[in-house]
């Protein structure tokens, strides 16, 4: 079911009429009906079950989970069976083709052929999302921070609200359940953020992402063609295709969820304005970021495995450097996982995870030289000029690795780099060259005013503290909806939708 189509509002709006027409106490219930529905219709009946089989499958082992609760052994059994069963099932519909092609590549290094193929899969929607939130709730009621829902419809409801599964965010049963099960009464001022945050998902998606999308189609569908300057406006289009995209899919999701009612967990948090590279995790895709430090980045420091190596390394290292060998691993480890959750393929692992790790790690390491090169040229580091410079160094790490991961492969993304420093050509910034990227003058103009616009409202937000929506609600009703009319106006007047635009293709939808 395409988030950006008149069937999909008109069953939301369905539901709405029945999710406020009922007692507050069978609100739950619509919300259910209407998320069984929607994965359904996005899934078709097959998938649907193999879905609600993992659901009940994690539901039973969290059941034994707190069970048992007094036999560790195991409680800790099942946790680890309910785990790996979580996994495998992601792994399997997902990622299965990666171990394919290194089984292939192993077995070609020593000459010998392996009898297997790439297989086509078609995975659950939203499989990525939901795997993690059941993941976390059976850890949650393992630690004793979150109790086993006896009902399995409410467990259903919680993995596979609709709006979740669209792009996320990954929720953890503590922020949302309560939202969800106890139902929530009809406000004027949910409808009206709703209705505010969903359009201003359609005007990120449709004027200015789709725009972008064109621009990088063409130079990396082409890349050697182009070189030089090209290949940079390339790669830094597609980071602000990738943010205007996948923040204007959670925008809608949150926004079609206020509808009911129900506030879902913020995924940015203006992330260009970060300084770091570990800043920009924690304003970027931030659900993805807590899940993997709360479930795999404190757990495995934690560990004893951990725990002997540091020991050991202390020993041999010395006591300074040896501590930090299980940070480097554990490290290295979270943002391999980050990368494979991205997708079975080098240029993910490398580009959206283990890039991250090492620059992560490279800073740590030569922390101590940079602040005496600080303290030796007397740079002030409270001033603005060094925060900017701090964001323009994070913003072109950020542009190289998320070209990577744009690449058709590992391979290309770096060939794509080569051709970039291969030409110095200035002139095509002035010459017009930049309109054979498939926009013209006038497309071009529409672009850089939605940026600008989104620039203004970021920066509004960043100095004043307040959304623009809190401020809209500040002023007259009238000016409210003038404002909402003339931004609904903008996204049909110059969204890129209609015949020959798959506009619901969301670059995370596929996750």
């Amino acid at each position: 079911m395409n988030i950006i189509s008149f069937s999909f509002y008109a069953a939301v709006l369905l539901a709405l009429i029945l999710y406020y027409g009922v007692p507050v106490r069978f609100r739950w219930m619509i919300l259910c009906g209407f998320s069984g529905y929607f994965v359904i219709s996005a899934n078709g009946i097959k998938l649907a079950l193999y879905m609600l089989a993992v659901i009940l499958l994690t539901y039973a082992a969290a059941i034994l989970v707190d069970k048992y609760r007094e036999n560790v052994r195991i409680s800790r059994a099942v946790l680890i069976c309910g785990i790996a069963a979580d996994g495998i099932s992601l792994v399997a519909m997902k990622e299965l083709n990666f171990f394919i092609h290194g089984v292939r590549a192993a077995a070609g290094i020593f000459g010998k052929a392996v009898p297997l193929q790439p297989v086509s899969i078609l995975a659950p929607i939203g499989i990525s999302y939901y795997t993690l939130s059941l993941i976390g709730y059976l850890v949650d009621v393992y630690w004793e921070t979150a109790k086993a829902e006896k009902n399995p419809l409410k467990v259903a409801l919680f993995t596979g609200y609709f709006p979740l599964l669209i792009a996320g965010p990954i929720v953890r049963k503590r922020e949302v359940f309560d939202e969800l099960i106890e139902g929530q009464k009809f406000h004027y001022e949910n409808v009206t953020f709703g209705l505010q945050r969903i359009v201003w998902g359609f005007f990120k998606k449709l004027v200015i992402s789709e725009r972008f999308a064109v621009i990088v189609n063409a130079v990396y569908g082409n890349y050697f063609v182009y070189s030089g300057l090209y290949i940079w406006v390339a790669a830094i289009c597609f980071l602000l295709q990738l943010y205007t995209d996948f923040s204007g899919g959670i925008d809608i999701c949150l926004g079609v969820s206020q509808l009911f009612g129900i506030r879902l967990p913020e995924n940015f948090d203006l992330p260009f304005l970060s300084r770091s590279v570990s800043e920009f995790w924690r304003r970027w895709h931030i659900t993805l970021g807590g899940w993997l430090r709360d479930y795999i980045y404190y757990p495995m420091m934690k560990s004893n495995v951990m725990q002997d190596m540091g020991a050991k390394s202390k020993k041999i290292l010395g006591k300074k450097k040896g501590k930090k060998i299980p940070l480097y691993i554990v490290t290295l480890v979270s943002w391999f996982l980050v990368g494979f959750w991205h997708g079975g393929g080098w240029n993910y692992i490398f580009g959206v995870g283990l890039f991250y790790g090492l620059v992560i790690i490279a800073g740590q390491m030569f922390e101590p030289l940079s602040k005496k090169l600080i303290k030796v040229l007397k740079i002030r580091t409270e001033c603005f000029s060094w925060h900017l410079f701090q964001m323009a160094r994070t913003f072109l790490v950020l542009v190289f690795a998320n070209s990577l991961f744009r690449a058709a492969s590992l391979k290309s993304g770096f060939q794509m780099w080569k051709m970039a420093f291969s030409l110095w050509n200035p002139w095509i910034f002035f010459d017009q060259s930049l309109y054979g990227l498939g926009l013209n003058q006038t497309e071009w103009e529409i672009l850089m005013f939605g940026m600008l616009v989104l620039i203004v409202c970021g920066l509004l937000r960043y100095f004043l503290k307040i959304s623009v929506r809190q401020w809209l609600l500040q002023q007259n009703m009238l000016f409210q909806w003038g404002v909402m009319i003339l931004l609904v106006v903008w996204v049909f007047v110059y969204g890129y939708y209609g015949s020959g635009y798959d506009a619901g293709a969301f670059i995370y939808f596929q996750f």
